[in-house]
């Protein structure tokens, strides 16, 4: 009887740790920053990857509240636009548009913007919202 009690009781605990697991690895206030190998070269990523300051057509242009990564050559861009500047920290109010010549432009409104600033003038967005993750790193 003690035995069924014992084992009863670890399955319980077993399985409110798991939860509680669950629920931590499922929060929208994760640090984007925490435990990632961010590549310090320029680039951007969402859902392409390009590499910024390279001779591919793309260009990046930095504001203090928006930030655009631009092909004219294929008529794409993708618009990036937050409150609260480019000082380090999360940031609110973000959206990502992505603009396709002839086609309707797409809106993804941000979960999360946070902005690093990693000295020298270089800059590290990490983004996510649309079930997708993505970063710019770029220098200003």
């Amino acid at each position: 009887m003690m035995t069924v009690q014992l084992n009863m009781l670890w399955r319980t605990i077993t399985a409110i740790l798991l939860l509680c697991v669950f629920i931590t690895s499922c929060s929208k206030e994760e640090l984007l920053t925490e435990g990632t190998d961010t590549d310090v070269s320029p680039h951007f990523t969402w859902d392409i990857t390009v590499e910024l300051e390279q001779p591919n057509n793309w260009s990046v242009t930095a504001f203090s509240e928006k930030v655009a990564i631009t092909n004219i050559a294929e008529g794409k861009q993708y618009l990036l636009t937050w409150k609260g500047g480019l000082s380090t920290g999360k940031k609110s109010d973000a959206i990502l548009k992505t603009i396709v010549r002839g086609e309707q432009t797409k809106t993804t409104e941000l979960d999360i913007l946070e902005v690093k600033d990693s000295g020298n003038n270089i800059y590290e967005l990490f983004l996510r919202g649309g079930g997708r993750k993505g970063e710019i790193v770029f220098t200003k």
